[in-house]
C-alpha cells in the first residue's frame, strides 16, 4: 500500500495529510497556540485521593488537574493492592505520563506507566514484558526478534517491537534501544533536580513524530510548502532512513498546498453528519456524550434485481468508507454502527470481513463485536488526541451544540407572550418593541391580529419596527413611561 505525506507548514499552524493509494485517511494538526500534550512527561503533585472511585488527581502545572485511575498505576514487586490510599498520599510527587489529551470539561489522563516511543521499539521503564506487533506475521521474523529483544533487553525495561522493524538488522534495533534508554535516563535526573509540577519531556514537533509513526517500507512521496521546513526534514530523514531522503520534495508554488491535492475538500466532507457512497447510498454521523452512532442508508441506491443484493453492495461500500472514516475523523471511544439489516448470515459475515480488514490498515487499537441481529456493530477505538471535529469546531452560539434551534414560529409565540404580560401589568400607555428581520416578517403576516387584540383590550399603543442590525430572530421590547414633567424609557428585554 503506497503511503503518501502531505505537509502545509505556517506560522500559527502545522497540518499534514495521509494518503494511502492517493485516498486521505488520517489528518494532523499542530498550532502554536495550543500544544499537544499526549505523550508528554510530567513530575506531579497528588492532590486529591480519592479511594470511592479509585482515583487520583494530580497537579501537573495546568489549569485542570490530571485524572489518574489506579490501573494506569505502575506497581512494584509487591504486586496487586487493595486501594489507591496504599499508593499514593496527598502531596506526593510522582512521574507521570499523558495518555489522552483534555477533552471538554475532562483534564488529561495520565499514567506512571511510562513508554517511550523510538523507530523500531517503544521502551517502557519499570515493567519487565516483552511484546511484537501483530502486524509481523512471519512466524520466522518473529522469533528472530523475541530472541534478539530478550538478549538485548535492559534490566527491568519492558520493550515491544514494532512493525517497522521487521527485516531490519539488529545493530539498528540495538541502536534505538540505547537511544531510549539514554532519553530515559535523562529524564529520571532532570527528575531529580527540579520540583513538581514541571515538564520533564516533550514529544517532538507533529513533522518529526509524524515520520517515526508513519513512514515504512510502502512510502511513497513527501510534499512540503515550507522550505526551511524542507531543510529540516531531509536531515532528519537522512539521520534515520537515508534511503528515503529522494523522496521528499518542496512544494514551490503560490497554490496552497492542500488546495493542490484536493484536501481541502476532504476536510470539509470529514466535518460534515453526511457522508455520500459512491454508489448512492449515505453515512450518517451523530456524536452524543457516550458514543458516536453511524447510520447506513441505501439512500439513491435502487440496485438491479435482487433487494438484498442491494443491501449486501450497500453495506459492503459502507463497511470500507466507515473504516476510513473513524480514522480519517479520528473518532474514539464507543462506537455504534447500524448496517441495513440483511437476512442471510453469509451477507453479515461478508460485511465484517471486508469492516474488520479495512480497520486492520488504523494504527489505533480498536475492539469489535461481532453483529447482533438487528444489523448493529459495537466497537470500541482508543481515544489518545481530540479529534477532527472537535479540533476544527465549536458548538454553535444559536443551538448550543444540540444541532436544533427554535422554529421562528415557536420564538414568536414566545415574544407575543411577553408583550401580553406587559401590557398586563405596566401603567405605561405605549410599549414598543424592536424585532429581527425574519422575526419582524412573520409577525407583519401572522401576528397583527393578536397585535390588534392586545391594544384593544389593554388600551395600549405598541409601536414596532424591524431592525435589520438586529439578530434574525432577537427582539427588544422597551416600555414608554410617562408623567407630567417627563418622558423615560424603561428597557425591558
Amino acid at each position: 500500500m503506497k503511503k503518501d505525506i502531505v505537509i502545509d507548514m505556517s506560522e500559527a499552524e502545522v497540518r499534514a495529510a495521509l494518503l494511502e493509494n492517493g485516498q486521505v485517511v488520517e489528518f494532523f494538526f499542530e498550532r502554536a497556540a495550543e500544544k499537544r500534550l499526549a505523550g508528554n512527561i510530567f513530575k506531579g503533585v497528588v492532590e486529591n485521593v480519592l479511594p470511592g472511585i479509585q482515583s487520583a488527581f494530580v497537579n501537573t502545572g495546568f489549569d485542570k488537574n490530571a485524572f489518574l485511575f489506579i490501573g494506569d498505576i505502575l506497581l512494584d514487586e509487591k504486586g496487586k493492592v487493595n486501594s489507591i490510599d496504599q499508593l499514593l498520599q496527598t502531596g506526593k510527587e510522582i512521574v507521570v505520563q499523558v495518555a489522552k489529551e483534555p477533552m471538554g470539561t475532562k483534564g488529561a489522563r495520565v499514567t506512571t506507566k511510562i513508554s517511550l516511543p523510538g523507530r523500531y521499539v517503544v521502551l517502557m521503564p519499570g515493567m519487565n514484558n516483552m511484546g511484537i506487533s501483530h502486524r509481523i506475521s512471519s512466524s520466522e521474523e518473529r522469533d528472530k526478534l523475541k530472541k534478539l529483544i530478550d538478549k538485548i533487553r535492559p534490566a527491568n525495561m519492558g520493550v515491544i517491537v514494532r512493525t517497522v522493524a521487521e527485516g531490519k538488522s539488529n545493530e539498528e534495533i540495538k541502536e534505538d534501544i540505547e537511544s531510549l534508554l539514554r532519553l530515559w535516563n535523562r529524564i529520571m535526573k532532570k527528575a531529580e533536580l527540579i520540583s513538581a509540577p514541571a515538564v520533564l519531556y516533550e514529544e517532538a514537533s507533529l513533522i518529526y513524530t509524524l515520520i517515526r509513526d508513519v513512514v515504512d517500507d510502502n512510502l511513497g512521496e513527501i510534499w512540503i510548502n515550507s522550505y526551511f521546513g524542507f531543510q529540516k526534514l531531509k536531515d532528519f530523514i537522512d539521520s534515520i532512513i537515508p534511503r528515503f531522503v529522494d523522496r521528499i520534495h518542496f512544494f514551490d508554488s503560490k497554490e496552497n498546498i492542500f488546495e493542490h491535492f484536493n484536501l481541502n475538500r476532504e476536510l470539509e466532507k470529514a466535518l460534515c453528519r453526511k457522508v455520500w457512497l459512491k454508489s448512492g447510498g449515505y453515512l450518517v454521523f451523530d456524536r452524543t456524550e457516550a458514543m458516536t452512532v453511524i447510520d447506513v442508508n441505501t439512500g439513491k441506491y435502487i440496485g438491479k434485481k435482487d433487494l438484498q443484493e442491494t443491501i449486501l453492495k450497500t453495506n459492503l461500500e459502507a463497511a470500507e468508507e466507515i473504516a476510513r472514516q473513524v480514522r480519517l475523523r479520528d473518532i474514539g471511544g464507543i462506537i455504534l454502527i447500524d448496517f441495513i439489516d440483511m437476512g442471510k448470515k453469509e451477507h453479515q459475515k461478508m460485511v465484517m470481513n471486508v469492516f474488520e480488514q479495512f480497520l486492520s490498515h488504523d494504527r489505533t487499537r480498536s475492539s469489535l463485536v461481532q453483529m447482533s441481529e438487528l444489523g448493529l456493530v459495537e466497537m470500541t477505538r482508543k481515544r489518545v488526541r481530540k479529534n477532527l471535529d472537535a479540533i476544527l469546531c465549536e458548538p454553535c452560539n444559536c443551538c448550543q451544540g444540540e444541532g436544533r434551534v427554535l422554529s421562528v414560529e415557536t420564538i414568536a409565540i414566545n415574544f407575543l407572550r411577553r408583550v401580553e404580560e406587559i401590557c398586563r401589568h405596566s401603567h405605561s400607555m405605549t410599549v414598543s418593541f424592536t424585532v429581527g428581520q425574519e422575526l419582524g416578517e412573520y409577525l407583519k403576516n401572522n401576528g397583527k391580529i393578536f397585535l390588534n387584540n392586545l391594544k384593544r383590550v389593554y388600551s395600549k399603543e405598541l409601536a414596532w419596527k424591524i431592525d435589520p442590525n438586529l439578530s434574525l430572530r432577537r427582539y427588544s421590547i422597551v416600555e414608554v413611561v410617562e408623567d407630567e414633567d417627563r418622558e423615560s424609557i424603561n428597557k425591558i428585554e
